[in-house]
């Protein structure tokens, strides 16, 4: 499953991918108190990812680190390491390195398949609503999708330092599948003006991901 992000992230960042199972039995005692109510689908896409997230932690010398999340429910990793967990249909990926490689890591998983013209309306703004138009009719459920999956990848990269919501028209990309790339214009809550990362259709999946340059 690692093979989805392959090139999507630089090479210092690890990344992990899985099929959803139920590895309840494999979270910590802290990690099972937040799903330990949910339904199976639920415990079986928050273990996976969990399992992913920590095999990539001890990589990165943090083995055995409960991965709990704060009240507004993103993963709290450990000081001085960034990362990201996304899944969709039976497919987990993760990622996640020390803030000297990266700031900040965004990555989103999103079925290759059209949805509704009401998810337009919602997602996209100016020129957005021309690319998406551009190919066709046929085509135009997919990059819809396509533009919400780079804008999720955004705002989860941006998300753990700003702490400010953003709405999907609070950012403005402009996105080149040929070439696999994204540039997105941000709101000033960002910090900065504009930031790049990188988009594939694999496999049957649209995978978003960012890498932020690390603080200077």
């Amino acid at each position: 499953m690692e093979s989805l992000l392959e090139g999507l992230l630089p090479a210092e960042v690890p990344v992990a991918g899985a099929t959803i199972g139920d590895h309840l039995a494999a979270l910590t005692a802290e990690e099972r108190t937040f799903v330990e109510t949910a339904v199976p689908k639920r415990q079986h896409e928050f273990s996976t990812g969990r399992v992913l997230a920590r095999s990539i932690l001890s990589r990165l010398g943090h083995p055995g680190f409960p991965l709990l999340r704060a009240d507004d429910r993103i993963p709290l990793w450990p000081e001085g390491i960034v990362g990201s967990i996304s899944h969709a249909g039976h497919v987990c990926l993760a990622a996640a390195a020390p803030t000297r490689v990266t700031a900040g890591i965004g990555l989103d998983l999103e079925p290759d398949e059209p949805v509704e013209a009401d998810i337009e309306r919602v997602v996209c703004r100016d020129g957005e609503h021309d690319w998406v138009a551009a190919a066709g009719e046929s085509e135009r459920g997919r990059r819809r999708r396509i533009v919400f999956s780079v804008k999720e990848a955004v705002y989860k990269a941006f998300y753990p330092t700003t702490r400010t919501f953003w709405s999907f028209q609070d950012v403005r990309v402009e996105i080149d599948l040929l070439g696999e790339a994204w540039r997105a214009h941000l709101p000033e809550s960002a910090g900065v003006a504009e930031a790049e990362g990188r988009v594939a259709l694999r496999e049957g999946w649209i995978v978003s991901a960012i890498a932020l340059p690390p603080a200077r």
